[in-house]
């Protein structure tokens, strides 16, 4: 069941973002508050400022500092993966009774995890400055590869983002969402996990 929801959802995503890979664009994808990388449409930079190598897989560099499950620096730079969301630092999740811990912080661990094991490649879809990029990833494990951000939803440590008007990013990652709160597999395991998506739509509509 989950690798074929994997399969579904990443074929979906895939229609999304591959043709992004070949035009050097996307679409609006305003950030989330605490981290300013995936950027308005009007702060992205010229099509024609794609460098050539952009659309080339490359090893998830093990260097790689996580800010949060979502966003990470390599080289002095910072790397969002595209159309994911992850759990929010400074919201509380009960993981057992009288235990609480942070959900941004649990989930972070928990994905480092994820890239260990799975040992991704990873394409850059838009710069959107000298420090800040969105990127695209795929799993290299097993016989098969899939699209990192479907794999992790999946998995339940991960959520399909949205961007300022409440629309999904990438459609397709809805289905893995809904296929890890069904299984209540990851964050979902816990009945008062904080939906960092519901969070930050709220908190949208109060600063409107």
């Amino acid at each position: 069941m989950l690798m074929s929801t994997i399969t579904v959802s990443g074929l979906s995503a895939a229609m999304t973002i591959m043709p992004m890979l070949a035009q050097g664009h996307i679409t609006r994808t305003p950030s989330a508050p605490v981290v300013r990388v995936q950027a308005s449409e009007q702060d992205l930079p010229a099509t024609g400022s794609r460098d050539d190598d952009q659309s080339k897989f490359l090893p998830f560099p093990s260097e790689a500092q996580f800010e949060t499950g979502d966003t990470w620096i390599s080289g002095g730079r910072r790397y969002r993966l595209y159309g994911l969301q992850s759990c929010l630092r400074g919201t509380d999740i009960t993981v057992a009774a009288g235990v609480v811990r942070d959900c941004g912080e649990l989930d972070l661990i928990m994905v480092q995890a994820l890239i260990r094991d799975t040992r991704p490649v990873c394409t850059t879809i838009k710069d959107l400055d000298q420090n800040n990029a969105v990127v695209a990833c795929q799993t290299t494990t097993g016989q098969h590869r899939y699209d990192l951000a479907t794999y992790m939803i999946a998995q339940g440590w991960g959520f399909a983002a949205v961007d300022g008007a409440g629309r999904l990013i990438v459609p397709g990652y809805r289905t893995a969402e809904e296929a890890a709160r069904s299984a209540r597999v990851g964050l979902w395991a816990y009945p008062d996990m904080p939906h960092p998506v519901s969070l930050l739509t709220q908190q949208a509509r109060t600063q409107r």
